[in-house]
């Protein structure tokens, strides 16, 4: 295990729904990440029945929530400035290169050719 990696939102509710393995993310990584903006957009989502609720939320809370901070805001704002993305992308993406942490998702387009210090890794499923 070794570095550290960032969730996006969609790898959460793949997590969720069993299409990707955790244990395979934990043997990876030794550090793991969401920001409390993917707390926000997965836990604010309807969910169809309360098993599916409860899952999410068990896994939001085995990994530690990293809250926006000066330094997030001000790279959100850069990204922001430079390149068309969304503010919950952006805001990911700060928390990522904040903490020095790849970034896992199934939307890499969204991320792509935007800060090339920030290792986006394709989720694929």
């Amino acid at each position: 295990m070794n570095g550290s990696l960032l969730l996006d939102t969609n790898a959460l509710i793949y997590l969720s729904k069993g299409q990707i393995e955790i244990l395979d993310i934990l043997k990876k990584y030794s550090n793991i990440y969401i920001s409390a903006i993917t707390k926000m957009e997965v836990l604010g989502f309807h969910f169809e029945n309360d098993n599916e609720r409860k899952t999410i939320e068990k896994i939001v809370n085995t990994f530690e929530i990293i809250h926006t901070n000066n330094e997030i805001t001000d790279l959100t704002i850069l990204y922001r400035k430079n390149k068309k993305i969304k503010i919950p992308d952006a805001i990911i993406l700060a928390t990522a290169k904040y903490k020095k942490a790849h970034l896992l998702t199934a939307n890499y387009k969204d991320f792509k050719n935007i800060d090339k210090a920030v290792n986006i890794i394709q989720l694929t499923v």
